[in-house]
């Protein structure tokens, strides 16, 4: 048997015998000065987080986010980076979970769709990078219409850009402008009515001198290319953390595209579905994505068809317009096209 295989049977067996005995032998020390002392943990990737309370224990948190207590072990394992003894969590501590299936850990309440559930966040290091659509574009404050190196037609971090002006922009030296670029409408081809128009974040870029009829800019960091006739829009930091809510029941809607107009998507694909703000979507929600599978238990002459829903994905809604959201998928089973199913998650009690 491995060392690590011996040691966590050890540690389970510790915890099992204080368990029995009224406790369940890894706690969180409650004196504020010796957690301050104590290396806390912090995110380092993309991820569900959750952030240590007073009594919590890593028994009670793999029970709580996963069902069983018994698994522990695994969520140390997860964490061992900066929980150097299990025994000892403190509160402020942020510990990764090792997924949170099903939409919403066994403890939170359903009252309300717009309450945090149980402090536990989404870290999304990309957070600047995922785009909306949105059925009245974003009126544009400038348009790059020539690079300082005229041998290049996409651009990147450090080149120098030149951009016109739209309407009374001000485009002032030291502001921070992102780059977007638009596509043609989205129609729905069912209803023939209009979705929106998609907006591609490409990256964030500095103005340095401003002229009556143009601006100079760096480009300070780039996600993806950016081309001539790219738009500008002003930059707002978003912040890492998203805090997981409840979701809001009844959602029945479909998977629109995949940001980057992939034919099928999977697992950490950002993707936009079509119902948003007034559907009561908000962000940090959980969503089940779905197919529907008929089962026929008639006869070819008297048939008697059953639909069943039947899970196998999940997504996290990072960005909400009045009629849309931008979402992430954080699991998959398989690949997911156009006009895939998005529900509410069944509650798991």
């Amino acid at each position: 048997m491995h060392l690590k295989s011996i040691l966590q049977t050890l540690f389970l067996t510790l915890a099992f015998i204080a368990a029995l005995c009224g406790g369940c032998g890894i706690s969180v020390a409650a004196d504020s000065g010796r957690a301050a002392a104590q290396p806390f943990g912090s995110e380092t990737e993309s991820g569900y987080y959750y952030t240590v309370q007073k009594g919590d224990t890593l028994w009670d948190l793999s029970r709580r986010f996963s069902g069983t207590p018994w698994v522990w072990p695994e969520l140390w394992e997860e964490n061992n980076a900066t929980i150097a003894n299990p025994h000892l969590i403190y509160p402020g501590q942020q510990i990764r979970l090792m997924r949170l299936m099903g939409g919403r850990p066994a403890s939170a309440s359903a009252s309300s769709s717009e309450q945090p559930v149980a402090g536990i966040h989404f870290y999304y290091s990309l957070r600047d990078q995922y785009g909306f659509i949105r059925k009245v574009p974003v009126t544009a404050e400038g348009i790059i219409f020539k690079s300082q190196d005229s041998n290049k037609n996409m651009l990147s971090e450090g080149d120098i850009i030149y951009a016109r002006p739209e309407g009374d922009a001000a485009l002032n030296k030291g502001q921070l402008m992102t780059v977007y670029r638009t596509f043609s409408p989205l129609i729905d081809q069912k209803t023939k009515e209009l979705i929106g128009t998609q907006h591609l974040l490409c990256g964030v870029l500095e103005i340095v001198q401003r002229e009556p009829q143009y601006a100079m800019a760096r480009v300070v960091e780039s996600y993806r290319p950016i081309e001539i006739g790219d738009k500008l829009m002003p930059y707002q930091q978003r912040s890492p953390r998203i805090a997981i809510q409840n979701s809001q029941p009844g959602i029945d809607g479909r998977l629109i595209m995949a940001e980057e107009h992939l034919s099928m998507f999977a697992e950490f694909h950002v993707a936009f579905v079509n119902q948003g703000n007034l559907h009561g979507i908000r962000p940090g929600q959980i969503y089940s994505i779905y197919q529907r599978d008929e089962h026929n238990f008639g006869s070819v002459t008297s048939p008697q068809t059953i639909t069943i829903p039947v899970d196998y994905g999940e997504l996290l809604v990072l960005h909400v317009e009045d009629e849309t959201s931008t979402v992430l998928i954080t699991g998959s089973k398989k690949e997911f096209y156009e006009g895939t199913r998005v529900r509410t998650p069944l509650a798991m009690r």
